[in-house]
């Protein structure tokens, strides 16, 4: 399996990414990390493919979120596991995280449901009509988290990732109790 630094420099250069091949690579890749070895290649690693990404912007709009959506799912669910069992910290908050339900949207790249319940994650896809609240990240956003130009705390407070819209009802204490346990993922990932 090639290594990321490879896969990373072959996108850079490349003519597409999309359709490449290269985009599953690196996911499988990532995949198939132990715990350690994710938490050392992540703070390196976003932010160089968020900047590929930043770079093939029309690409991105040429993206079918379904099918990024279902692509995400072959490879999400197992990073989560690895992140949420091997962490002692991570599994602890966790656990304390009330149950609940929300949608994600990451620009058009990923539209999933989340659930908490009982300490596990879990990840359909598509969208919930039934949920406590929503994350909302826009594509350009997004990027802008990969890339570390944007703190994904200051996202989260300052409103550039939404977790509500005008006329949604929402759970906002249920939104803001899921929030430390991004915060210690996001910190054990370097992020």
């Amino acid at each position: 399996m090639a290594n990321l630094e490879e896969l990373l420099k072959k996108a850079a250069k490349g003519k597409g990414l999309v359709g490449s091949g290269l985009m599953s690579q690196m996911v499988r890749t990532v995949a198939a990390l132990d715990y350690e070895d994710l938490v050392k290649a992540a703070p390196d690693f976003l932010p160089r493919l968020g900047e590929v990404l930043e770079a093939r912007a029309p690409e991105k709009e040429e993206i079918d979120v379904e099918k990024a959506t279902d692509f995400m799912l072959k490879y999400l669910p197992k990073i989560i596991k690895k992140v949420t069992t091997a962490d002692t910290e991570i599994k602890n908050e966790l656990a304390a995280t009330e149950d609940m339900t929300f949608n994600v949207k990451a620009g058009n790249i990923l539209e999933t449901c989340v659930k908490i319940k009982k300490g596990k994650i879990s990840l359909s896809p598509g969208l919930s009509e039934e949920r406590d609240f929503f994350i909302d990240i826009p594509t350009r956003e997004l990027l802008r988290l990969m890339t570390g130009e944007e703190d994904p705390m200051a996202g989260f407070m300052g409103g550039s990732i939404a977790m509500w819209r005008d006329g949604d009802e929402g759970d906002m204490t249920k939104a803001m109790s899921v929030l430390p346990l991004i915060s210690v993922v996001l910190e054990k990932l370097g992020l």
